[in-house]
């Protein structure tokens, strides 16, 4: 099973503003879940381009936090949005879904073991 978030990224992060990686992985867990319902409403009404620029944004925050395979599954729902074909945007949301859960429970294990030390 792969990390969500890279293990380059966390070490050298954690290494030198640990109390910045909190706060991102905060703001990531507070503010992602209202992006993520907003792609699901954008694929629901067909909104090919709220949707493209929902995912464009959502694969911006991931790679800033170094979740590579999340930003590949946000990569891939954007270019189906900016197709047009909204037919494969499904299965690339289910996938995104999946994999964003992973990364919430990574972070929460981060802050919960920061918590405690």
């Amino acid at each position: 099973m792969h990390e969500p978030i890279t293990t380059s990224w966390m070490e050298e992060m954690t290494a030198k503003r640990p109390a910045l990686v909190a706060r991102m992985f905060t703001v990531f867990l507070e503010e992602e879940p209202k992006r993520l319902e907003a792609v699901r409403k954008a694929l629901a009404a067909g909104d090919a381009e709220t949707l493209r620029f929902l995912a464009h944004s959502l694969k911006g925050a991931s790679a800033a936090l170094g979740a590579e395979i999340l930003r590949g599954h946000c990569l891939a729902l954007e270019q189906a949005a900016g197709s047009g074909d909204l037919t494969v945007a499904p299965a690339c949301l289910s996938e995104l879904e999946a994999e964003m859960e992973r990364v919430f429970a990574f972070m929460r294990g981060h802050l919960d073991l920061a918590a405690t030390t």
